[in-house]
Formats: C-alpha cells, sequence, structure tokens
C-alpha cells in the first residue's frame, strides 16, 4: 500500500451515495410536525379573524362618517346593500335628496366574501328586510341608534352596536336586539 511522507495510507476518502440517511429524514419528518402541530389548530381561527376585521372595518368606518357629518354639516347616510356586503355613503343635496358622495378617507367598502349583514335594525326605521338598509349620521353630532349583525358562512356572528351620541360602534359576539320602546340594547 502506497504511504505519504507522512507516514499515513493513502486511501483516498470513502463517499456516500445519493441518498439520505434514515436520521435525516426523521428530522426533517419531526420538524414538519411541529410546523403542522401549530399551524392546523390556527387555520380554524381564519373565518373569525375575517369576521372580526370585517365588523371593526365598518364600524371605523360609522365613526368616520360622524365626524365627516359634524365638520361639514351635512346629514351622511350610509347606506348598506344587504345582499352585496357593499356599503357607501350618501349627502343630502339642496333637494332634499341622498345621492353618493366619496369622503377624503372613504368612498365605499366591502365585507369581503363568505360574510354577510344577517340583521340591520335602527330605532326610527325599525328592522330592514330589503336588499338596501341605511343609517343616518346628523351634523348636530346626532347618530341613530342602530345595530348591525354580521356573520360568517360557519354561522358566527358579531353586533355592531352605534352609540347615537358619540357616533362610536362597539363590536360584542353573537346577534344583539333593540328594544324599541327604550332604545336599549
Amino acid at each position: 500500500m502506497p504511504t505519504l511522507k507522512t507516514g499515513m495510507p493513502n486511501n483516498p476518502p470513502r463517499t456516500r451515495g445519493g441518498g439520505f440517511t434514515l436520521v435525516e429524514l426523521l428530522v426533517v419528518m419531526f420538524i414538519i410536525s411541529l410546523f403542522m402541530a401549530f399551524t392546523i389548530p390556527r387555520l380554524a381561527d381564519i373565518g373569525e379573524l375575517r369576521l372580526d376585521s370585517a365588523a371593526r372595518h365598518l364600524g371605523r368606518t360609522i365613526t368616520y362618517l360622524y365626524a365627516e357629518s359634524v365638520s361639514s354639516r351635512k346629514v351622511v347616510r350610509l347606506y348598506v346593500e344587504m345582499d352585496k356586503g357593499k356599503y357607501y355613503p350618501a349627502t343630502m343635496n339642496n333637494k332634499g335628496e341622498f345621492e353618493k358622495t366619496t369622503f377624503p378617507l372613504f368612498s365605499s367598502g366591502s365585507l369581503g366574501t363568505g360574510l354577510e349583514v344577517k340583521r340591520f335594525v335602527t330605532v326610527f326605521g325599525g328592522e330592514f328586510s330589503g336588499n338596501t338598509a341605511y343609517l343616518h349620521l346628523m351634523p348636530e353630532g346626532m347618530a341613530e341608534k342602530s345595530v348591525i349583525v354580521l356573520g360568517d358562512e360557519s354561522g358566527r356572528m358579531v353586533s355592531l352596536i352605534v352609540d347615537p351620541l358619540t357616533g362610536r360602534v362597539r363590536v360584542e359576539p353573537g346577534s344583539v336586539s333593540i328594544d324599541y320602546a327604550t332604545g336599549a340594547v
């Protein structure tokens, strides 16, 4: 056997074959199973997050339009197309008619796929049963006391409750009702 000057045998280094060892495969499978254990339970929360996000966005829109009504000294009506899940503002013109309006920070919005308006109730207008509902925001700093119930395809619901004095919107889980006699929620 030929030797090197250092006295070590001159054997070429052994090379591994092209595959993976069993230990390497087990480590990869363990990492994948850990990843799945943490992510799969979260997938059920995605629908709930979409519903909550849509409710918060609609609530912020109502609060914004309330402020715009006060600052512009115009009556603002928020239309909600219940069958399409879309909403947009309108202001009253000189003839006393409402026409679609664009504000600096808002022109129209959508609930998103799989979400719908289940109920829309105002103290003055009652429960809307058609395709279009609306909410009035007054320039004197008043909003129509309202409850808007949103839902998703899995049956989860949240209620948006509009405060008539501040225009702020509270979001609560489930379906909430208005007592027409007192206006209480």
